[in-house]
Order: C-alpha cells, then structure tokens, then sequence
C-alpha cells in the first residue's frame, strides 16, 4: 500500500524521488499503526471463523452397575449413548456411534459435600472430613493428606510441651511442678494511709544586672492522712527512729482505741463532775441558807446562791454585791462564811479575799485585800457566831447532806471523835506489831 501511494504521487502527480520517499515512509508508519491498533479485533476474528470448522471434543464418563467408571472420548457432537440393565448380570452395556471408552477400575480419592465461598467441603474415602481451599488441585490434596497421614501428633505434642518446660525460668519450673498459680493483685490502701507525690520547689536568685534567675527542682514528698508533708531527706531520720522505738511505739489502730477509751472515761468524769458540782452547789447554797436567813432578806440570799454557784464555777468572775439586814454580823463571820465554803472548793486566800470584798462591799469598802487575807483565818470563839471550819469538816458536813439533805453542826465534833480514835487505834497496832 505504501508502495502503491509512492508509485501514484511519482507518475500520477509529477512529484520527485524523494517527495515520493517522503510519502512512502509515511504511508508504512501508518499502516503498522492500523494493524496494531486492530490486531486483537483481527485475531478475534480469525478464531471465531477457526472455531465455526473445528469438531468438537466431548469428554463423558459413565458408571456400571458394579461401581466401575468409564472414560468416553466423543469427537462427533452428536453422541447417542443408551444404557440398559440386563437381569441376570447386573452389568451395563452402552451403545454410541464414534465414542472411544476408556475403563478405570480406581475410586475417587474424595468427595465434593458442598462448596462455601472459596472452601469445599470434601470427605475423603476413609471416612475423614476437611475443608480445602477451591483453587488447590487433586493431585495437591492427596499430598497434603498422604503428609498429614504420616505426622505423629503425639510425639510432636510431646516434643513441644518439653520445650515450653525447658524454656521456664526456675521460679516458673518450680510452681508448675507443685501446682502453684500466682496473680498480680493492686493493693488498695484505705484514707488512712498517706500518699507519695512530689511538689516544685523554687530557688530565686537576683542577679547584679537587674534580672531574675528561678530555678525549680521537683522535689518527692510523703503526705500524711492529716496533710502532713515530709520530703524524702526527712525520712531517713523518721525510718530510723521508727526502727529504734517500733517495738514500743503504739501503731495507729491502739492509739485510736486508747483515745476512745480516754474520750469514754473523761465524758463519763464529765458526768460524775456534773453531778459532783450540782451537788457541791446544792451544799453550798443549803450551808449559806442555814448561816445567813437569819441576817439576810431573801432576795438578797438569793443573790448569794447565785454568787456561789459563779464561785465554784470561776474563783475571780464578776459578782453582785450583797446587803446584811443588820449589823449583828461582824466581819470576822462574814470572812468565816466565805472561808469555809472557799476552803470547800479548795481555793487560795486571793480568791476568798476578792470574793469577800466583791460580795461584801458595803461592809468591806474600806479594807485593803491584804489585811483581809491577813485575818481570814482570824477568829473569837466567844464572839463568833458563825464558826471557822476547815476543809475536812466541811467534806463532813457534804457527805452528811449528800446522805440526809440537812445541814448539821453537831455531826463535826462526833466525826473528829471517830477520826481520833480511829487514829489511836491505828497506833496501838502498829506499837503491838512491832
């Protein structure tokens, strides 16, 4: 073709040789080019028309009664086969026109179940069941099975497990060995138990040009249930004396069952205390009313209830002055009044003198705390009418009111009688004993 657009463009158009050259090279690249583009189109239809005059080749296989498979070869596409059974031998002929047969007296190695995805389910001819992979051969899973056949499991389980032994550390060994199971438990610690952390701790340096250096060191810390922190320098010396006194020292559980206890006993002195006082009060007062109904008026008795019970409470608070009906009492009774009920409460001669002097102020306006705690103690049996007691004979006269309700002088001289002879009794057995 190219030849021929050469050949026309010389003779027929008059062009020159080399033109002519030009448009042949032309003319052949563009020729090869066409039958490259359609070559697959040409080759297509080249086979379709080889395929239209080629016989066709059948491959059939057909089965005798007795379980032999037979192998046809059918050139011919039209292939007559008709298969009957005669009576007595069991035994099938087939009839076909041009059919080769090929007999095969061997099984199939498996049977096809069923087919999932890309899996079939085969059952193999001695009974064992597997799921193979759609792309593998016959031939590769007879050899898969025929290899798997021959692997001892058992020695091979055998051979692993000694070597999963052999690869244990000792500890490991040993707990395999005597059945022992260890597990990783987190311990959990109550809000008793303090914590570790760690706080920033700044070091600040003013530097000669004006500036400010800051330096932070992160520093760990021990916290306390309380909010106590101690860093990690102050527990070499807590450790140590620790260990020096821990077999003496009361772990936390004992200290705070010795401080319920201690809350327990002193709630219970409390009580005791209270009732203790309202009974001191309730003697005072009943003492004050057997000594001064007679000097006083009521109202103003009352005040001095109240001034006594402030006293046993707080020996130096504030008291309200009190006024005697009649000067019948001199001021040696009255500082005999407060000094037994001050001697009573076991309190020191300043705070019966300020009492004396606050209570009695009309009466003791005039005199110096000084001179009355000089003359408390002062006293003129002839003329006194209120008696100087001491503290031993007031607790005689408590425990008689505690007993009775009553105020009585006369139980004083028959308690010291008791006492001294008690006493002397005392004496005699130690002299005997001797």
């Amino acid at each position: 073709m190219a030849l021929l657009g050469r050949h026309a463009a010389i003779t027929r158009f008059g062009t020159d040789e080399f033109t002519g050259n030009v448009l042949f090279a032309v003319f052949f690249v563009l020729t090869i080019g066409l039958y490259c583009g359609f070559q697959s189109a040409v080759e297509d239809v080249f086979n379709r028309l080889s395929t239209l005059f080629r016989r066709r080749e059948v491959m059939a296989i057909a089965e005798t009664a007795n379980g032999e498979k037979m192998h046809v070869s059918v050139e011919e596409p039209s292939v007559t086969m008709t298969q009957y059974f005669e009576t007595n031998s069991e035994v099938s002929d087939i009839e076909e026109s041009n059919a080769t047969f090929e007999k095969s007296t061997d099984k199939a190695p498996f049977e096809v179940l069923e087919v999932v995805d890309d899996m079939r389910h085969i059952r193999f001819s001695d009974g064992e069941e597997a799921y193979v992979g759609i792309g593998l051969s016959d031939e590769e899973i007879i050899l898969e099975k025929a290899y798997n056949d021959s692997r001892d499991y058992d020695a091979e389980l055998e051979e692993a497990y000694k070597e999963y032994l052999d690869s244990m550390t000792a500890e490991e060994r040993y707990d395999h060995d005597h059945g022992i199971k260890r597990v990783k438990k987190k311990r959990e610690y109550g809000e008793e138990v303090g914590f570790f952390s760690s706080v920033s701790v700044q070091e600040i340096h003013n530097n000669p040009d004006g500036t400010t250096l800051i330096e932070e060191t992160e520093q760990e810390v021990y916290v306390t249930p309380d909010g106590s922190v101690y860093y990690l320098e102050d527990m070499g010396p807590i450790c140590n004396f620790y260990e020096k006194y821990k077999d003496t020292i009361e772990t936390h559980e004992e200290i705070i069952t010795r401080k319920q206890q201690c809350d327990e006993a002193f709630e219970e002195m409390q009580r005791h205390e209270e009732l203790y006082n309202l009974e001191q009060v309730s003697f005072i007062c009943a003492y004050i009313t057997h000594t001064m109904k007679q000097f006083m008026e009521s109202h103003e008795l009352d005040k001095l209830h109240k001034n006594a019970e402030k006293w046993t409470k707080n020996p130096i608070a504030k008291f309200a002055s009190v006024r005697l009906r009649s000067n019948h009492l001199s001021k040696e009774d009255i500082k005999h009044l407060c000094y037994n009920v001050g001697k009573f409460l076991n309190l020191k001669g300043n705070e019966i003198a300020l009492f004396v002097k606050n209570v009695f102020a009309e009466s003791f306006d005039t005199v110096k705390i000084g001179t009355i705690i000089a003359k408390l103690a002062d006293k003129n049996p002839k003329k006194d009418r209120i008696p100087l007691l001491s503290a031993k004979e007031m607790n005689y006269l408590f425990e008689h009111y505690k007993r009775y309700k009553t105020i009585n002088l006369d139980i004083i001289p028959k308690r010291l009688a008791e006492e001294e002879a008690k006493a002397k009794l005392e004496a005699a057995k130690k002299k005997s004993g001797k």
